[in-house]
């Protein structure tokens, strides 16, 4: 089913710490509500995942996150923590009132909203999570190196060539290190190979790339900073801080969320989140259930990912 995209009924702003949040209201403003959780970190929230939501059923909380979306200052690193965003969440469900909410997100969004679930159980209802990504060093080094180097070997080599790194080397170090430089031009240049580099891992799809296209691009510097995509320097700080993160600390403590309903959406063949993710998570609680996107990969734009979320989502008024 299609839902029309109505304007959202209500805008936030609200300052925390030196941040500014942005948040929507869409839907119903008597409807149960949802927190909506993106991706990254850093990717902000857009209209068109307004479409997953029934707005006749559903209030919906869309939340930039800290330097991310309309969230201001714009890539703003200091008390930008996952406690500090647990710490925004809890905020807002008392500033707008809600006892208890539904929370939906995909990949970093499935993370936080575990985190948070764990921090706060007894105010969740139940999730809709897609593409489980549990905040380990395994995972990002299986995302970004052992990965590609299995199914895209020659998108990693090619990478790491430009970089002049070893062919099997984790291109990610290279480039964290690339955005830290006072050097505009290499800050662009790391974000850009990022997320050329991320893209092709996130979708089955062939993906068109070209690396020495990013490196030869002549522009205005301080232009092509504003224009440089958000989520490399998000992801970055996330990923060198271990995601703020005790090791296996999701997993070590997912017996709080015993008794809460969650659907994750697995795609079967996604790269960056593979669905080792979600058995392991699922494993010992009889509440999770698992429905796979075959033929997918990471993106919700991949086979089946939207409407199974569409379909569960739907029914989270029946719990």
């Amino acid at each position: 089913m299609l839902y029309t995209i109505k304007k959202s009924f209500a805008i936030h702003e609200i300052k925390r710490d030196k941040h500014i949040l942005y948040l929507e209201e869409y839907g119903n403003v008597d409807g149960i509500p949802i927190l909506f959780l993106h991706g990254g970190p850093g990717s902000g929230c857009s209209d068109w995942q307004k479409s997953l939501f029934n707005d006749k059923i559903y209030r919906v909380i869309f939340l930039d996150q800290r330097g991310a979306g309309k969230s201001v200052p714009k890539r703003l690193l200091e008390n930008n923590t996952i406690l500090d965003l647990i710490g925004d969440i809890e905020y807002i469900r008392s500033y707008l009132k809600i006892d208890k909410w539904f929370l939906v997100g995909g990949s970093w969004g499935s993370t936080l909203a575990i985190a948070y679930a764990e921090t706060k159980p007894s105010a969740i209802l139940g999730m809709v999570l897609r593409s489980l990504f549990l905040g380990t060093k395994t995972e990002v080094d299986w995302a970004f190196r052992n990965g590609p180097i299995t199914f895209k070997p020659n998108l990693i080599k090619e990478l790491n060539l430009i970089l002049k790194n070893k062919i099997n080397d984790n291109p990610i170090i290279s480039l964290g290190k690339m955005l830290e430089s006072k050097n505009l031009k290499k800050v662009c240049i790391a974000a850009e190979l990022w997320q050329e580099y991320e893209k092709n891992l996130s979708t089955i799809k062939p993906v068109k790339y070209d690396f020495k296209e990013i490196l030869n691009k002549e522009c205005d510097e301080l232009e092509r900073l504003k224009k440089a995509p958000n989520t490399p320097f998000l992801e970055n700080h996330y990923i060198k801080n271990n995601f703020f993160l005790k090791n296996n600390q999701l997993l070590n403590n997912k017996k709080l969320l015993y008794k809460i309903p969650i659907s994750v959406i697995q795609g079967e063949y996604d790269l960056l989140c593979p669905p080792i993710n979600s058995f392991l998570f699922s494993n010992n609680l009889p509440k999770v259930k698992i429905i796979k996107a075959y033929e997918a990969g990471h993106y919700i734009s991949d086979p089946g990912i939207k409407e199974l979320m569409k379909k569960e989502i739907d029914e989270l008024q029946y719990i």
